[in-house]
């Protein structure tokens, strides 16, 4: 083949190729999904974790505005 050809062949060759995934990783539906409980708590968690220091700075916020 012409190294034009060549070259445009591996530019449209598909990024995936069949086989399998690389370094052990697999994919597809897990194989333990996790329960209605656990997912609540983890949920939970993450609100928590993410929007607790930011409610307790909103429901504070007079006293930041305070100067002593």
């Amino acid at each position: 083949m012409p190294p034009a050809a060549l070259l445009a062949r591996s530019l449209l060759r598909s990024a995936a190729r069949p086989g399998p995934a690389p370094r052990g990783l697999t994919s597809g539906p897990p194989q333990h999904p996790l329960s209605g409980g656990e997912t609540t708590v983890g949920f939970v968690a993450m609100f928590v974790s993410l929007l607790g220091p930011a409610a307790w700075v909103l429901a504070h916020l007079d006293d930041y505005k305070k100067r002593e």
